[in-house]
């Protein structure tokens, strides 16, 4: 019984620290000692929302957590397809420029991505997780939303 008190008491040290996201970060050995890899793995998660698929990477790095996260949006008309579509396009990827979480951006094959990168302090845990990303989507979704219209 006090081995077992031992390690509830190890892990309740842990989650004081957070405990990190990713697989293998926390393991359970036969006996009931627990480990947790400190700095975890890197790990890559996905998800879908309103049609869109995002990916998630998470890497830790020496004293803090780079968390990312894109999707891939649709594709740019050229000119000669649809002129006004383009215009109006181009007029919401401008108005998008001031956002502090998300980024939209168009590449050489004129694709639309969306795409946030933030240095998160420490090891990244499930809270962390879950608020950069929603930190993201608050930025980006009404963007998405008016872009979907004309995509």
């Amino acid at each position: 019984m006090g081995e077992a008190l031992e390690h509830v008491g190890r892990l309740a040290r842990e989650v004081e620290f957070g405990l990190p996201v990713g697989p293998g970060a926390i393991r359970i050995g036969v006996d009931g000692s627990v480990e947790v890899r400190r700095p975890p793995p890197a790990s890559r998660h996905h998800f879908f929302l309103d049609g869109l698929l995002f990916r998630v990477s998470i890497t830790p790095r020496p004293g803090a957590t780079l968390f990312q996260i894109w999707a891939e949006v649709g594709y740019l008309p050229y000119t000669i397809e649809a002129p006004e579509k383009r215009r109006t396009l181009g007029a919401i990827l401008r108005a998008a420029d001031s956002l502090d979480h998300a980024r939209f951006h168009v590449d050489e094959c004129q694709k639309i991505l969306v795409l946030g990168q933030r240095d998160v302090p420490g090891s990244l845990t499930l809270t962390d997780l879950m608020h950069e990303t929603v930190e993201f989507l608050r930025e980006a979704r009404p963007y998405l939303r008016l872009l979907g219209r004309y995509l």
